[in-house]
C-alpha cells in the first residue's frame, strides 16, 4: 500500500484524514506544527515530522519517500493574522510542498483548498466553474496559492486534484462548537435576518471525497467542491441545533448595520494591537 503525507496532520480535518488512511492500510506520515498539541498518541507505525510549513528543508524532509501528499496547512482566520503571516502560510506553504513533490517525485498531491475561493457567490447552488469571489484575507491568498497549484502542475507535469470543502463539522470540530455551545447557554444573539443559507459537510463525508482524490484517476487535474447535500438559512440552523440540544432558540437580535461599523471600527483599533490590551 502507498506511503501517504498529511500537512497539518493534527488539525480538525487532518487528524480525520490520518485515522482514514490508516484504517485503509496506508502507511501515514504526519507534517505537524512544532507547537502542535503532542499530548495525544499516535499509532506505532505513523511517523511524525515536526516543523513549519514556512520551512522549506523542514517540508522537504517530511515529503522525502512518500509516494503521495494530502497538503491541509492553512491560517484558518487566525485571530490576529496580518497580510504578510497569511501569505507566508498559505501561499509560501504550499510553494515549498510543490516544489518538495517535485524534488521527491511524488505520484500525487491533493491540495485542500476552500469553497471560500468563490466568496460572495451570485449564482445558487455554486458549482466548480463559479466565478473567484474572495471576500476577506483567507480566501484572497487560498485563491492565490490554489492558482500556484495548477500553475506548477502544469508547468511540472505534476499530477494534483484540488478540494475546496464547505464549512465541516464533526467530532473534534472546535469551530462550530462554540455556536452549540452559546445556544446552548442562551447567550447567542442573532445579528441581522439571518436569512443568508449555510451548507454544512459532516467531515467524514469530506474524507470520502479526499480519499477518492488520492484514488481515481478521473480526479487529476480538477476542481471538486464537497459539501452536504442540504443547506438552511441561518435561522434555521440556529432552531435545528437549540431542537436537538433541547433549548430555547435564540430570540436577541441586534441590527446588521450598526454591528458592521462597530465590527469595523473594533478591527481597525484591535488588529494593530494585536491583543495587547488582554
Amino acid at each position: 500500500m502507498d506511503s501517504v503525507l498529511v500537512t497539518g496532520g493534527r488539525g480538525f480535518l487532518g487528524s480525520h484524514l490520518a485515522s482514514r488512511l490508516d484504517a485503509l492500510g496506508y502507511a501515514v506520515r504526519l507534517f505537524v506544527h512544532d507547537h502542535a498539541d503532542n499530548s495525544g498518541s499516535e499509532p506505532h507505525d505513523r511517523e511524525v515530522f515536526s516543523g513549519d510549513i514556512r520551512d522549506a528543508d523542514a517540508v522537504s524532509q517530511a515529503v522525502k519517500g512518500v509516494d503521495k501528499v494530502i497538503h491541509t496547512v492553512s491560517n484558518f482566520r487566525k485571530g490576529g493574522s496580518d497580510k504578510n503571516y497569511a501569505y507566508a502560510i498559505n501561499v509560501t506553504g504550499t510553494e515549498n510542498v510543490l516544489e518538495a513533490c517535485k524534488k521527491h517525485q511524488v505520484e500525487r498531491l491533493v491540495h485542500c483548498s476552500t469553497i471560500g475561493v468563490h466568496g460572495d457567490v451570485k449564482e445558487i447552488p455554486a458549482t466548480e466553474t463559479t466565478p473567484f469571489n474572495p471576500c476577506d484575507l483567507y480566501q484572497e491568498t487560498k485563491l492565490i496559492a490554489e492558482q500556484k497549484v495548477w500553475e506548477f502542475s502544469g508547468r511540472h507535469k505534476l499530477p494534483v486534484s484540488v478540494v475546496r470543502p464547505i464549512s465541516m463539522f464533526g467530532p473534534g470540530d472546535k469551530r462550530m462548537l462554540k455556536l452549540f455551545r452559546m445556544i446552548k447557554k442562551g447567550r447567542f444573539i442573532k445579528i441581522g435576518p439571518c436569512k443568508a443559507l449555510f451548507q454544512p459537510a459532516y467531515v467524514d463525508d469530506v474524507v470520502d471525497g479526499f480519499i477518492l482524490c488520492l484514488t481515481k484517476q478521473e480526479a487529476l487535474g480538477e476542481p471538486f467542491i464537497i459539501g452536504g447535500e442540504e443547506f438552511v438559512p441561518l435561522e434555521e440552523l440556529f432552531a435545528i441545533v437549540a431542537q436537538e440540544l433541547g433549548v430555547s432558540p435564540p430570540s436577541i437580535r441586534l441590527p446588521l448595520t450598526p454591528m458592521l461599523l462597530l465590527a469595523t471600527v473594533c478591527e481597525k483599533v484591535c488588529v494593530p494591537l494585536q491583543g495587547t490590551l488582554f
